[in-house]
């Protein structure tokens, strides 16, 4: 029984962990007034900067523009309320989880099953930077950190739904 319950807590926590694609955190100015805002386009010379391919690039401004129109915003190509930018950087990263635990053969609780796995990844970080153009100030930044992107397949799905989860909190509601 104590075994059932132990793999279930273990598939319970790797289930919760495997929801979210990135560690996210946002911030805006409290000051700004974000019901005013309708429209957006993209800042040209930070998407011509953007260190990605051209198929992430899609992938992620698709998912920019799927995700603010689903919020009620229209982009422009000129005299937008929003100006969004977005920066990307990939570092390489190790993770080690050690498997040293179990049931040892006369049911207490032993440290010698398992092993100690090491594997290496591509962790990728999305900047989205939202600014107000008739201010020139930034007024909302989400941050994506930690998406795996050594899955080259993965990325179609990661990316957008990475995006989704950066996203969710713009614009912020406001405090009543």
């Amino acid at each position: 029984m104590k075994i059932v319950h132990f793999a279930f807590i273990v598939l319970l926590s790797l289930f919760v962990t495997s929801c979210s694609t990135v560690q996210v955190s946002t911030d805006y100015d409290r000051s700004a007034n974000f019901s005013t805002y309708k429209t957006y386009s993209y800042h040209e010379k930070g998407l011509d900067k953007l260190k990605v391919n051209d198929l992430d690039k899609r992938r992620l401004l698709t998912a920019i523009d799927t995700q603010m129109a689903a919020k009620g915003f229209t982009k422009v190509s000129s005299d937008a309320d929003l100006i969004v930018n977005v920066l990307t950087s990939t570092k390489e990263k190790i993770s080690v989880s050690n498997n040293n635990w179990g049931y040892g053969p006369y049911g207490y609780y032993g440290g010698f099953y398992g092993g100690t796995n090491v594997s290496q990844y591509q962790a990728g970080t999305i900047v989205i930077d939202i600014i107000d153009d008739k201010k020139n100030v930034l007024v909302w930044q989400g941050v994506g950190a930690d998406l795996n992107l050594s899955n080259i397949s993965a990325k179609a799905e990661r990316i957008p739904k990475a995006v989704e989860e950066i996203l969710a909190k713009f614009p912020p509601q406001p405090k009543k």
